[in-house]
């Protein structure tokens, strides 16, 4: 029962460290400043610059109106983000005028109203860059309300008819089965949660990662690791610092879902239910032991710390998928290509816990991703128990990856 022993120390060495401690409550406080942070920077208008565009009108009507429309979108903001110079004239007359100002940066681009415009409506756009895309939206969105009173007023019919074709549409929610309307604080907590899961799920995972590797390259350089060995199996040595790590990311991963059930209970939200505590559980300690295996077989690899996090930053590259995709997992969670990634072993565990909080799985993909990654903590532990018994005693070394082939196959 060495590795127990082993296990034990780890995590009680591990969790007294104040470093710990400050990551596990200081991370979530950390997150939600920055959350919270840039959103109200962003709805503050700090560092939002004014957008200067010239607008040439060929019809001599439309551009002093979408003045006046834009003045009035903007007349409650400190900072306009967008300002527009109108002329009247001809493209062929003001072109070389306006792309002077454009080069000589006065101008961020320009804009091109057709003497046709009421027949065809396009609009033309000349810029330096793509950073005027939002800008030409904002544009068209208030010619296309001009234009439609234009052809109202053109066609001689009432005013009181554009405020009968202009109207909001209300979606209201109501859940399967029940005849209550879903409040908007469920509905971005629905959107939201499968990310948040998603994302402890990664946090505990390679937090518990990296501190194995941290202890292994610690234990190889200051020689302990030749101590240990003299006491105990190398399996005992591996599995007892894989068992503690992994017991500690647990630790950590329940504090935050106690904290997203009272978080939930605060907002009278059912954001964590039974199964989904369940499956997290699952997929945590698979997804643990599956890259627990590749980082103690790259710390018995590597005598510095510098060369280990080189060496797994592939990996740990795939790992970050599901974070750039996870809008897509939950607004297409059947998608073929969603379904495909969620069976590749570096990346299931955080695809199928985003379809799981969705709610868009079946048993037999959660039945059958649990058994593949069964089988990859299987490789993964075994051919990382064989790299481990042969190159962590080896020191000031540099290893090949022939040799590294050599010990796998043996």
């Amino acid at each position: 029962m060495s590795f127990l022993k082993i296990a034990w120390f780890e995590y009680r060495r591990r969790i007294r460290s104040k470093w710990f401690i400050i990551g596990t409550f200081g991370m979530p406080f950390l997150i939600l400043a920055i959350s919270l942070g840039t959103g109200y920077l962003a709805g503050s208008g700090a560092g939002l610059e004014t957008k200067h565009y010239g607008l040439i009108d060929e019809t001599s009507y439309f551009g002093e109106k979408l003045q006046s429309a834009l003045s009035e979108r903007y007349a409650e903001r400190d900072i306009a983000p967008l300002d527009i110079a109108v002329s009247n004239g001809t493209f062929v007359e003001l072109r070389a005028q306006y792309e002077d100002l454009v080069v000589e940066k006065v101008l961020d681009g320009y804009f091109v109203i057709p003497e046709d415009f009421s027949l065809n409506p396009n609009l033309r756009n000349y810029s330096r860059s793509s950073s005027t895309l939002k800008s030409a939206d904002v544009i068209e969105s208030e010619l296309k309300d001009l234009l439609i009173e234009d052809r109202v007023a053109r066609h001689d019919l009432p005013e009181t008819i554009i405020a009968d074709l202009w109207f909001d549409l209300d979606v209201i929610f109501y859940e399967i089965g029940s005849g209550e309307e879903r409040e908007n604080e469920a509905l971005i907590a629905d959107y939201v949660a499968p990310f948040i899961f998603m994302f402890l799920l990664f946090l505990g995972i390679f937090t518990g990662g990296q501190l194995l590797l941290r202890a292994v390259l610690e234990e190889r350089s200051s020689r302990v690791i030749e101590v240990l060995l003299s006491t105990v199996s190398y399996n005992d040595l591996m599995g007892g610092k894989i068992l503690g790590l992994g017991m500690l990311g647990l630790t950590q991963s329940t504090i935050y879902l106690g904290a997203v059930i009272l978080a939930g209970s605060y907002f009278d939200l059912s954001i964590l239910t039974p199964t989904i505590t369940i499956l997290y559980f699952t997929y945590f300690i698979l997804g643990y032991l599956f890259y627990a295996g590749i980082y103690i077989g790259v710390g018995a690899l590597f005598d510095s710390e510098q060369e280990a996090q080189q060496a797994i930053q592939i990996i740990t590259f795939i790992a970050i998928i599901p974070m750039v995709l996870w809008t897509l997992v939950i607004e297409n969670p059947n998608s073929a290509l969603v379904n495909i990634l969620s069976y590749v072993p570096p990346v299931t565990p955080f695809f199928m816990m985003i379809k799981i909080a969705v709610g868009e799985t079946t048993v037999f993909q959660v039945a059958t991703t649990i058994m593949l990654m069964l089988a990859c903590v299987y490789g993964s532990i075994h051919l990382a128990a064989k790299i481990f018994r042969t190159g962590i005693l080896m020191y000031g070394k540099r290893i090949t990856l022939p040799e590294i082939v050599r010990w796998l196959s043996a």
